[in-house]
């Protein structure tokens, strides 16, 4: 869907993401007059991306696009995460069904996030346009989309916005691009909202997502994000194995394949002091960190020790000594910022 084709919605213009000069369009793709790169459209989604994903090349990545696309016209939004999968077969089962249901409570997690954008707005948190970055199978975007007048759901896997988009067919107003969220296609102080649930630690360029955040943000408008804590005493959420943040870096994938025997690449969690240094390098004048509150799908999830130890977190965050000590060792951080002059 491109995003001049929606209706009832005030346009949201593209610029290289690479110079920010502006764009040529056909029905092919983008070419932008300044450095002459041009950007496809793939599947009916613009693709900017300046780099591949990390996990996958281009080419192997189009193949599989095509693929969930040709199925995603026969089956359902929980079976085409099912096919994604399966056809998948290099994660282990056990990962992909913890997947599968993350994918598919997408909606409900994103529930604490508008509830503290609700508490900062004092009431409830609107605006014209909303960018996700990092949006994944579009799980916010669904829960947020009777609140923004233009959803944008932006992440560097196009094979998740082909499943985004089945999820959000019957819903107008919200377009799906693939970019980098480091190097955004968006010219500056487009977006009234920026948010980014569990996207930093995906990051090469933590720091630059954040920037670009402030770049493409209009003057007064709102950001989240939220991102498991590297110092947690709970097990790291991707993996479920415990003490990988106190590990050094160079160490943690052998680590995590000595513990559990699975991959673990191409993530790198931020303690609460990394995230503080990134925020104030970023320029965001207005700003605060605090542990976030777990969505009740993320709690029925773990076994019973596990759930009794997330509702002492839950009643601890309203201590405010406490709440100190869970922006140290808790297991996720959340930032809130906005934009001024």
């Amino acid at each position: 869907m491109d995003l001049a084709s929606l209706e009832g919605a005030d346009a949201v213009a593209f610029c290289c993401p690479s110079c920010r000069g502006p764009l040529t369009s056909d029905s092919t793709g983008y070419a932008c007059r300044g450095c002459q790169r041009r950007h496809p459209i793939i599947c009916g989604i613009p693709d900017f991306r300046l780099f591949p994903d990390p996990y996958i090349s281009f080419e192997d990545e189009y193949a599989k696009v095509r693929r969930l696309a040709e199925e995603a016209d026969r089956v359902s939004f929980e079976a085409l995460v099912r096919f994604y999968w399966e056809i998948t077969p290099e994660v282990p089962r056990p990962m992909a069904e913890r997947f599968i249901r993350y994918a598919l409570t997408g909606a409900e997690r994103a529930g604490p996030c508008l509830a503290t954008m609700d508490s900062k707005a004092d009431g409830r948190w609107t605006g014209a346009r909303c960018l996700d970055v990092g949006c994944g199978t579009g799980g916010f975007l669904a829960a947020a989309r009777e609140r923004f007048g233009t959803l944008v759901g932006a992440d560097i896997a196009l094979r998740w916005l082909v499943v985004a988009r089945k999820r959000l067919m019957a819903t107008g107003r919200i377009a799906l691009v693939c970019c980098s969220a480091e190097a955004l296609p968006f010219p500056d102080r487009t977006f009234d909202a920026v948010v980014g649930l569990h996207v930093l630690e995906h990051a090469a360029d933590p720091q630059a997502i954040l920037s670009e955040t402030v770049r493409t943000l209009k003057t007064s408008g709102w950001c989240y994000f939220s991102t498991p804590n590297r110092f947690s005493l709970g097990p790291e959420p991707s993996v479920r194995v415990w003490g990988v943040g106190f590990v050094p870096r160079s160490l943690a994938s052998r680590y995590v394949r000595l513990v559990r025997g699975i991959p673990y690449r191409n993530i790198r969690t931020l303690s609460c002091f990394e995230v503080r240094r990134m925020v104030l390098r970023a320029g965001l004048p207005t700003w605060s960190m605090s542990p976030p509150r777990l969505a009740e799908c993320e709690q029925q999830t773990l076994s019973g020790p596990a759930r009794r130890i997330a509702r002492l977190y839950q009643l601890l965050q309203e201590v405010p000594v406490f709440r100190h000590l869970l922006l140290a060792v808790g297991p996720f951080l959340q930032v809130v910022g906005r934009k001024h002059g």
